[in-house]
């Protein structure tokens, strides 16, 4: 099992040493899964808010913002506060730098445009 999440991971990183669209392709096949496994789950949810907002309106929030990937990823490495009211982000230190785009990467394509 551990052997299979760390060539999961490393294939991951090669997808994004490879370019923007096989990184995307990558960070949107595994987001939920990624999303679950590092327990966002626990606090948003895809449609609707839990204690932070829900996955698909911050992917509206950032739809066709030049940057937005690296921006939702540094936020979840570093946390953030009063951009969705009053409860602030914690910093999610655990995330390594891979894993944060792959989540925004997965975030962004649950906007109208590119519904999975």
């Amino acid at each position: 099992m551990i052997r299979m999440v760390r060539l999961g991971l490393l294939s991951g990183l090669f997808a994004l040493m490879a370019g923007p669209a096989l990184a995307s392709e990558a960070g949107i096949a595994g987001g939920q899964a990624l999303a679950s496994q590092r327990q966002c789950l626990g606090c948003h949810q895809v449609e609707a808010r839990r204690v932070g907002p829900p996955f698909r309106a911050i992917a509206q929030r950032f739809q066709g913002r030049p940057q937005a990937a690296q921006y939702l990823a540094q936020a979840m490495r570093r946390g953030s506060s009063g951009q969705w009211g009053a409860i602030p982000m914690p910093a999610q230190t655990r995330l390594s730098d891979a894993d944060a785009l792959r989540l925004a990467q997965w975030i962004l394509s649950l906007s109208d445009d590119g519904q999975p």
